[in-house]
């Protein structure tokens, strides 16, 4: 009786009104729950009232007595540990170990429908906006529940040599460490193939630190590189103020019209074909509009473009036979004219340069407005 070893030892903190754990059963959690009583029982060294090894002895042995004090005790932390429902179908079982192999019966039983919940919230379980040790967490929730649902092992020996036991926790530490590299994020996907490409494969432990560890390291900066944008992608505005700024101040002396000078003035010098038609840019009150299309509003409305030329074909087959034929003869009748002999020499000269035609080259660049 005054030996602490024995399980009829009782301490003076132990009582009826004492509650093992912190969660009572309700019905569902039974695996956890089970679990976290088998511990404390251990711990107080009352296990083996509801495994079945210590049986109830005869009314008339000594231990009896003993035996009955600590059952009684047991039996009432048991119900102190379950809801109030279930704990009212079991108030007339007065065995431990009948009250244990009832609830056992009753809540361990995994049917079909539980094991494919189970299996379907593992395939469909993955990190998402989660950090890793909430996503391990909750894969390991689910996961040893679905293992302990699974046979230990496929051994059928009497007396076990095989050690099966420990190949097949090996297996399903294995299954659960790939489902853990499987449901990771993308950004993952280096310290991923790490991880595969090593032998042999690490436990489960080891390959949570080497995630947890790059997780740390990409967050040691706390904060992301801001890329800054190509000249490619600079606004339109950029190149327009720099047009505008190259144009600002310059006046013509001729028209006294500004953004242009008096050697590229159309009213001087003419005006070159194709001016007005197709975009109204040079037009009287035209808006000018400008888009965010960084690219190609740029080469359309850029200073160096050759608009005004009217594009160039090539002639046909037949006028060029046309012009060959024209030339012969003008030839022909060049060759037996007889030029007058000239009476003066008056020089031909312009009286006006405003008489002077539209010459030279025209380079393209139109700057002049109005």
């Amino acid at each position: 009786m005054e030996d602490i070893s024995s399980p009829y030892y009782l301490h003076p903190s132990d009582n009826p009104s004492l509650q093992l754990v912190p969660h009572v059963l309700t019905g569902s959690n039974y695996i956890n729950w089970s679990r976290s009583v088998n511990t404390a029982l251990l711990a107080k060294n009352k296990i083996a009232f509801v495994n079945g090894v210590l049986h109830r002895p005869h009314d008339d042995d000594l231990l009896f007595p003993a035996w009955l004090r600590c059952n009684s005790m047991v039996v009432s932390w048991l119900r102190n540990s379950i809801s109030p429902q279930i704990c009212s179908s079991i108030m007339y079982l007065e065995d431990a170990h009948e009250i244990w192999s009832d609830l056992r019966i009753r809540f361990s039983q995994l049917d079909s429908a539980r094991a494919y919940q189970l299996k379907q919230r593992i395939m469909s379980l993955n990190q998402g906006n989660d950090d890793v040790n909430a996503y391990f967490t909750n894969l390991r929730i689910v996961w040893d529940e679905f293992k302990h649902s699974q046979p230990i092992a496929w051994c059928i020996c009497a007396n076990c040599r095989c050690n099966s036991a420990s190949k097949w926790h090996e297996y399903q530490e294995q299954e659960c460490t790939m489902q853990f590299l499987i449901g990771l994020n993308p950004v993952f996907s280096q310290i991923r193939s790490n991880i595969l490409s090593m032998v042999p494969f690490p436990p489960l432990s080891k390959v949570f630190s080497l995630v947890l560890q790059e997780e740390r390291q990409r967050t040691i900066d706390g904060y992301s590189p801001v890329i800054s944008p190509s000249m490619s992608e600079q606004p339109y505005s950029a190149n327009a103020a720099t047009s505008q700024s190259y144009n600002k101040g310059r006046l013509c002396s001729h028209c006294g019209k500004s953004n242009h000078t008096v050697d590229k003035c159309f009213t001087l010098h003419g005006f070159p074909p194709g001016y007005g038609k197709g975009k109204n840019k040079f037009g009287v009150g035209a808006k000018e509009t400008k888009s965010v299309n960084f690219v190609e509003d740029c080469i359309e409305d850029s200073c160096d473009k050759s608009a005004f030329s009217p594009p160039m074909r090539m002639p046909s087959q037949e006028q060029c036979q046309q012009l060959i034929n024209m030339l012969q003869s003008q030839l022909a009748v060049a060759a037996t004219f007889v030029p007058p002999t000239p009476t003066s020499a008056a020089p031909n000269m312009p009286s006006s340069p405003h008489n002077v035609p539209f010459t030279g080259s025209f380079s393209g660049n139109c700057d002049w407005e109005g």
